[in-house]
C-alpha cells in the first residue's frame, strides 16, 4: 500500500472518529431545542393560573391554593413521565390509553388532543395580539365603532403569518422560538429571586374592575371547598405536559435514548419552572395585594414590583414575553402535527393530512391554518377562546392518567400510582367546568370526532394503531 493510500486511509479514519462526536453535540443541542419549543405554553401557565384562581380564593387563600395546585402538578408528572419512556414516537396519552383502555377512548383521547393543541396554537396568537396592543400597535385606521376589531383581526392574521414563515425555516425556526423561551424563562427566574422594590405599592396601579374576595375568615370544610373550587381555576398550570410526549413523531430519527430525553426533560423543566415562579408570584400577590384588571394583568403587576421602569431588564423581558407567546403558537402546531402524522400512518386519517418523508410541514401548516381561523372568528379575544381550551386539556388529562394509573397496577409499578391523587382532581375539575356551555361543546365536538377517526381507522383494514409499538 502506498504512503498517499495510507494517508487517505487515516484521514477517513479520523473522520469518522470525529463524526459521532459531532453528531452527539448536534443531538444535545436538538434535544434543548425541542425542550425550549415545547414547553414555551406552559412557561406562560403560572401568570393566567394564579390570576384565575385568585379571583375565587382570595389573598388569604391564594398561597395554600397554589401549592396545592403544584402538588397535583407533580402528581400528574409522574404519570406524563412514565409515557414519555414508554410511548415516545409522539403517541403520547393516546399510546397508553389504546393499550390500557382500548381503541374508543383511544381516539377519543386523540380527538381532545388535536382540539388542545389548535386551541393553544390560537390562544398564544390571541394573547400575543393582545400585548401588541397594550403597547399601543395599531394600523392607525379609522374604522369607526369596528376598529378595535380591525385591529386586533390585523395583527392576528399578521402574527399567524409571521409564526408561519419561522416555522418554514425548520430546525433554524424552531432554534429561534427555543432562544425566545429560554431567554424568557431564565429573565423571569432572575425576577423571582429579586426583592420586592420599597415603593412598590407606589408603582402599582389602581384597578376595581375585577372583584377579589375575601376569604380571610373561613375555616373548617368551607376554606377546603373554597380551595377546591380555587384549584379547579388555578389548574391552567397543568398545560404542557401532554405535548411533551405527542409532538415527538417528528423526532423519529433520533435515537430512543434522545426521544426520551425530550419527552421526559420537557415535563421536568415544566414542573420545575413552573412550580418556583408559581409560589413567588403567589407569594407576592398576597403580600402586595395586588389587583389584576383587563389592562393591567398579573404578570405586569409582579414585574413591576421587581423590576425599576425602563431598566433594560424590563425591556428584554418585554421583547422575550412576546417571543415566547409566538413560540407557542409554534408549539401548539408542532406537537398538533405530530398527533396528525401519528393517526394517518394508523390510517385513522387521509393521507393527504401529512408528508411522510422529511419535514412535515403540511400537517404543521393544517393545524396551524386552522388556529389563524379560530383566532380570527373569535375576534383575536384570547379569553373567549380559553373557556374552551381548558375541557379539552382535561378530558386528555382523565384519559392519559386513568390508563397510567391503570398501567401501573397492571405492571405493579407502585410509584407511578402517586398520580391517582391527580387524577381525582382532574375528574372533579372536569365535572366543575362541565357546569359551562362551553364544557358541552367541546366534549360533544370530541366524540364527533373521535366516531369519524374510528369509523375512518376500520375503513382502512383496521390497521395495528401505531399508537403501540
Amino acid at each position: 500500500m502506498s504512503s498517499e493510500d495510507d494517508s487517505h486511509r487515516r484521514a477517513d479514519s479520523e473522520k469518522g472518529r470525529g463524526t459521532p462526536r459531532q453528531g452527539t453535540i448536534s443531538l444535545i443541542i436538538a434535544i434543548f431545542a425541542y425542550i425550549g419549543l415545547i414547553v414555551s405554553d406552559p412557561a406562560t401557565s403560572p401568570f393566567y393560573a394564579i390570576e384565575s384562581a385568585l379571583g375565587t380564593v382570595g389573598y388569604s387563600l391564594i398561597v395554600p391554593t397554589m401549592l396545592f395546585v403544584i402538588a397535583v402538578a407533580a402528581s400528574v408528572s409522574l404519570g406524563y413521565v412514565a409515557i414519555g419512556i414508554r410511548f415516545n414516537r409522539g403517541e403520547g396519552g393516546p399510546g397508553l390509553i389504546y393499550e390500557m383502555l382500548g381503541v374508543n377512548p383511544a381516539m377519543l383521547a386523540a380527538a381532545s388532543l388535536i382540539q388542545d393543541f389548535v386551541l393553544t396554537d390560537a390562544i398564544t396568537m390571541a394573547a400575543t395580539v393582545a400585548a401588541l396592543v397594550s403597547h399601543g400597535i395599531s394600523f392607525g385606521m379609522d374604522f369607526g365603532a369596528f376598529t378595535a376589531l380591525a385591529d386586533r383581526l390585523g395583527l392576528a392574521l399578521i402574527v399567524g403569518l409571521a409564526v408561519a414563515v419561522v416555522m418554514r425555516l425548520g430546525d433554524k425556526g424552531r432554534y429561534i422560538f427555543a432562544f425566545m423561551t429560554f431567554g424568557f424563562m431564565g429573565l423571569i427566574l432572575y425576577t423571582v429571586f429579586l426583592p420586592i422594590l420599597p415603593n412598590a405599592k407606589e408603582l402599582m396601579p389602581v384597578a376595581h374592575d375585577i372583584f377579589i374576595p375575601d376569604n380571610s375568615s373561613l375555616t373548617g370544610i368551607s376554606m377546603i371547598i373554597v380551595l377546591l373550587f380555587g384549584a379547579v381555576r388555578g389548574f391552567a398550570l397543568l398545560t404542557g405536559f401532554e405535548a411533551s410526549v405527542a409532538g415527538l413523531s417528528h423526532e423519529e430519527d433520533k435515537p430512543r435514548w434522545a426521544r426520551i430525553a425530550m419527552g421526559v426533560g420537557t415535563v421536568v423543566a415544566v414542573l420545575t419552572f413552573t412550580s418556583i415562579v408559581t409560589y413567588d408570584i403567589a407569594a407576592t400577590t398576597k403580600i402586595l395585594e395586588l389587583e389584576p384588571s383587563h389592562k393591567n394583568t398579573l404578570f405586569n403587576l409582579w414585574t413591576r414590583s421587581k423590576i425599576l421602569p425602563g431598566s433594560s431588564i424590563e425591556i428584554f423581558l418585554t421583547l422575550f414575553s412576546v417571543g415566547i407567546l409566538l413560540s407557542g403558537a409554534a408549539s401548539g402546531a408542532v406537537a398538533g402535527s405530530g398527533m396528525l402524522r401519528t393517526l394517518v400512518r394508523s390510517r385513522a386519517l387521509p393521507q393527504y393530512l401529512s408528508n411522510p418523508v422529511g419535514h412535515d410541514y403540511r400537517s404543521i401548516f393544517i393545524v396551524h391554518g386552522s388556529a389563524i381561523l379560530l383566532t380570527l372568528g373569535f375576534g383575536a379575544n384570547e379569553l373567549k377562546i380559553v373557556a374552551f381550551y381548558a375541557i379539552s386539556v382535561l378530558v386528555g388529562f382523565l384519559l392519559s392518567l386513568t390508563a397510567a394509573v391503570k398501567f401501573a397496577f397492571y405492571t405493579r409499578t407502585y410509584y407511578l400510582m402517586l398520580a391517582i391523587p391527580g387524577l381525582v382532581m382532574v375528574a372533579f375539575a372536569l365535572v366543575v367546568n362541565m357546569g359551562r356551555y362551553e364544557g358541552w361543546v367541546i366534549v360533544g365536538v370530541g366524540i364527533v370526532m373521535a366516531y369519524c377517526l374510528r369509523k375512518k381507522w376500520f375503513a382502512g383494514g383496521r390497521q395495528p394503531i401505531n399508537f403501540s409499538h
